[in-house]
């Protein structure tokens, strides 16, 4: 299926996961503190902000400062306010209803309404920045393909990881529902990587005991 042409493309560079990086680690950055972090110059960074900015990853911010001078225009990750965003969020459940009522001609539980509109969103934001999900509902589990560039910056793989992750978070706790990030575990094959869920009040899958058994290795996990 052809992606949506309002897919996001800002995510579509590595460069661009790399600010995002920063700004998730220290928001709230000015765009001379986020060259010096980068490497990037300047203008290239304003070209990738204003792209973060339009797609809603990031907003830009007034510096409130206590002494004379024209204060700075400081950058940090989108919140959950973000219209953008929002909209995003609500569109997707949309489109879950629209193809559930469609497909099943029933209604779902209360519960299960929210956990459903948290995976639509979870859907259409992965399939969005390019991973391609697979949604294991029952087993919550979703395997992904890798981002299309990770074996050109593989030193930085553990960024990468980081903002996926992040944003993940990020759309899980904005649709609103029980559903959490368990672990990312990236590149359980050379072409695969795996995003497991959690409901809120299970143990945790870092915990041996987490649903009567351990955790698997990545390297075991099936494919």
């Amino acid at each position: 299926m052809p992606r949506r042409t309002d897919a996001y493309r800002g995510l579509a560079q590595p460069s661009r996961l790399s600010v995002m990086h920063e700004l998730l680690a220290r928001p709230g950055q000015s765009l001379a503190e986020l060259a010096e972090a980068t490497g990037l110059h300047e203008n290239t960074l304003r070209d990738h902000l204003r792209v973060l900015e339009t797609e809603g990853f990031v907003v830009r911010v007034t510096e409130h400062r206590g002494t004379r001078g024209r204060p700075r225009d400081l950058f940090e990750p989108a919140g959950p306010e973000n219209p953008i965003a929002a909209k995003r969020i609500e569109d997707a459940k949309r489109h879950g209803d629209l193809m559930r009522s469609v497909l099943l001609h029933e209604d779902a539980d209360a519960t299960e309404e929210v956990v459903a509109h948290q995976l639509d969103a979870l859907y259409e934001h992965l399939d969005d920045v390019g991973l391609e999900p697979r949604i294991d509902e029952d087993a919550l589990t979703v395997k992904l393909a890798p981002c299309a560039f990770h074996d050109l910056v593989a030193d930085r793989l553990p960024i990468l990881c980081h903002v996926h992750e992040e944003l993940v978070r990020g759309v899980l706790s904005q649709a609103g529902g029980p559903l959490e990030v368990g672990r990312l575990l990236p590149l359980v094959t050379p072409h695969e990587c795996r995003l497991l869920l959690q409901r809120r009040d299970a143990a945790p899958l870092g915990d041996a005991t987490a649903q009567g058994e351990a955790t698997p290795d990545a390297a075991s996990l099936d494919v």
